[in-house]
């Protein structure tokens, strides 16, 4: 049963006689934001929440296989659990074939929390509020295209909160909040500007901490940089910056827009004026046609970067994607060695001590990475 407005959710709402919900998201920041501000309008309409519900509220992912088909199983468990509730499903998975399920796609979620400005209250009980940390999505949809991604499909429509909205939205939640994480699906495509709407935050909020969900690569700016130098004390010293890979063909098979010495530059911009900063990154490893050659560009690109943290996943085929025709028309990397790839990755966040050359030290700034 489809949802199409917000008309027809707050009817759904008000058709529960027992006003009681819980919620569940799946995959990336902008689902656990966009989950808040779903629970806010719970809230609103008198539901109190509790893992013994009425209704739930799935919110899925289909970024890889096993996102999806994990999103998917909760609501099938969710449906045995609790025959009479009522369940909701959102999100970017393939859900539409499970009976007896309400259900809105992005589209239609976007609809449903328009106006709301990203808000939602201390009162919805998310895991972040306890550490007043709040979640600020100000941008959804993704129109870029990468050839492995699924979700310009699931996305397609460009979203951007306004800055004045959201100055507003901070100004509101100030007092019950001491960061906000700043996230979007793809924040390069930020109508109003990413650093733009960075600089307007730390000009007229009192917000303390500025933080980030990811940062695409090509956010990183001048402006951007000189903001975390101007204000160091109010910007997260870590930054999560999506890499994909360390090799340049694969980069432009991905159709990532930038290539490896863009990503040295980037980085050595970022340490050579702040000595302190931490990165953490996203690595696909197997992408099809990928070699040993290429892997070993992105491990030596990693290492010579030192991330603190990095997000490792296997190359997962995703249906109606450029990936998915290369996949099927290459040679497969076999198991074994794709379990060795990202295990050599991984394990250097294990590691998590620079090498001696880039060691910091507050008297005298790290070397950076050498392009």
């Amino acid at each position: 049963m489809i949802i199409n407005s917000k008309k027809d959710f707050i009817n759904l709402l008000n058709s529960c006689s027992n006003k009681t919900f819980e919620i569940f998201s799946f995959g990336c920041r902008v689902n656990a934001a966009e989950i808040n501000q779903l629970s806010e309008i719970f809230v609103k309409n008198g539901f109190k929440k509790t893992n013994k519900a009425s209704i739930f509220l799935v919110n899925t992912c289909a970024i890889t296989k096993k996102g999806e088909r994990e999103s998917l199983s909760k609501i099938r468990v969710l449906q045995r659990q609790f025959p009479k509730a009522k369940i909701i499903a959102t999100g970017c998975a393939n859900f539409q074939k499970i009976p007896n399920i309400f259900y809105f796609n992005n589209k239609n979620k976007e609809k449903i929390l328009d106006k709301l400005y990203a808000y939602y209250s201390p009162k919805i009980g998310d895991k972040y509020t306890p550490y007043r940390r709040f979640l600020l999505k100000v941008q959804s949809g993704c129109t870029q295209n990468c050839t492995y991604c699924i979700v310009p499909q699931k996305r397609p429509y460009l979203f951007s909160l306004p800055i004045d909205q959201a100055i507003q939205t901070i100004k509101k939640i100030e007092k019950d909040y001491d960061e906000i994480i700043i996230t979007g699906v793809n924040l390069i495509q930020y109508q109003y500007g990413f650093s733009n709407l960075i600089e307007k935050i730390l000009e007229e909020t009192n917000i303390k901490l500025i933080s980030f969900g990811s940062i695409p690569l090509n956010c990183i700016d001048h402006k951007f940089i000189q903001l975390i130098k101007n204000y160091k004390l109010r910007i997260k010293n870590f930054l999560h910056i999506p890499i994909q890979s360390g090799s340049s063909r694969i980069l432009k098979l991905m159709h990532r827009p930038y290539d490896r010495k863009k990503i040295l530059k980037t980085f050595y911009n970022l340490r050579s004026k702040i000595y302190d900063l931490s990165f953490g990154t996203d690595v696909i490893v197997g992408f099809p046609t990928e070699t040993e050659k290429d892997f070993n560009d992105t491990l030596n690109l990693c290492k010579k970067i030192g991330f603190k943290k990095i997000h490792t996943f296997r190359y997962s085929p995703r249906p109606n994607t450029e990936a998915q025709k290369l996949f099927e028309n290459s040679e497969k990397i076999n198991s074994e060695e794709l379990k060795k790839r990202s295990f050599l990755i991984r394990n250097l966040t294990s590691q998590t001590k620079l090498p001696s050359r880039q060691k910091l030290d507050k008297k005298k700034k790290p070397l950076a990475p050498q392009i």
